[in-house]
């Protein structure tokens, strides 16, 4: 086992190395688990050594923000001593590679990892496993991911801390569990000999479809013409029954639309035991006014309309 310690000075070297290895973030995708990305998507990545940059939503940013007061205040309650941890490891042998958030210095179990989370209480509440008592489980991806930095590590311990709804703090331990470290191993090792001789996993047409539809198979050769088969024509068959079958519930959907609003009128809310609807006006949009050579022009201007946004009732 060869560990590389890599100091990282710039996201786009760190996005650069991740390329090289199944990162922490990675590997429950190897499992089927991961909620980001499926092994068919990671197998055609690395084979091409993609640099994957993640546009960052609110949620992410506000995360990454309050990641050192999460950190520092985690510390505080605990009585650790921590540190930023800026670097990456990879392990060469098994192609295996992580970054972490900081490193716990002082504690009588020795030094561990310390992994911050910033997780919406509904979040929270659907994927974690929390019996009230203490004992918590994180996702199953999480659980993976921080297994595997101690894998790659050799950090024997780590804090998993998650700050919950903005004010709620939940800690959970985890020792290192060597047997999950090995089947990581296989996994990669299998995973990598795979991209290797070029033999992607089969895809998942319902999990892969975006992926490949904008990704893998969005450009097109102008002169190439392709013969469909009869498997091609059972495709394509069901291909134009699905489409109609679409356009047709589109329709029928309006047509129930319009016929509800013809029942309840001007109303803006319908409370139903099956759940609610809002249908209020939005109003109308004057636009943009644009610069002084175009003055009294303007664009993106939009006319009032009304709403109508069904919420079906939990259980209904």
């Amino acid at each position: 086992m060869t560990i590389e310690t890599i100091q990282i000075e710039s996201q786009e070297q760190w996005l650069n190395e991740r390329t090289k290895d199944v990162t922490s973030t990675e590997v429950s995708a190897l499992y089927g688990l991961s909620p980001y990305k499926t092994e068919f998507e990671l197998f055609h990545e690395k084979r091409d050594g993609l640099v994957v940059k993640i546009q960052p939503n609110e949620r992410m940013k506000w995360g990454n923000r309050l990641e050192a007061a999460i950190a520092h205040g985690a510390a505080e309650d605990q009585g650790w001593e921590i540190e930023k941890l800026n670097v990456y490891m990879r392990d060469l042998d098994a192609r295996i590679g992580s970054s972490f958030d900081f490193e716990i210095k002082s504690s009588s179990q020795g030094p561990g990892i310390l992994e911050i989370k910033n997780v919406d209480w509904l979040q929270y509440q659907r994927n974690w496993i929390d019996d009230g008592a203490g004992n918590i489980e994180a996702p199953e991806h999480i659980e993976l991911q921080i297994q595997h930095q101690m894998e790659v590590s050799g950090y024997e311990w780590t804090a998993l801390v998650a700050l919950v709804g903005g004010n709620e703090q939940k800690v959970v331990l985890r020792n290192r569990d060597r047997d999950i470290g090995k089947d990581i191993r296989a996994k990669t090792t299998a995973f990598w000999q795979r991209v290797h001789t070029n033999q992607p996993p089969s895809p998942d047409y319902t999990a892969d479809a975006e992926f490949i539809i904008k990704q893998l198979r969005a450009d097109s050769d102008a002169g190439l013409v392709a013969q469909s088969d009869a498997a091609l024509d059972a495709l394509i068959e069901q291909y134009a029954f699905l489409s109609q079958a679409v356009k047709d519930q589109s329709t029928l959907r309006d047509a129930t639309r319009a016929q509800i609003l013809e029942r309840i009128g001007k109303a803006s809310k319908v409370i139903s035991p099956l759940g609610s609807i809002s249908c209020g006006q939005t109003k109308a949009s004057l636009g943009t006014l644009i610069t002084a050579d175009m003055v009294g022009t303007r664009i993106g201007a939009r006319e009032g309309f009304r709403n109508f946004r069904f919420t079906a009732k939990k259980g209904a």
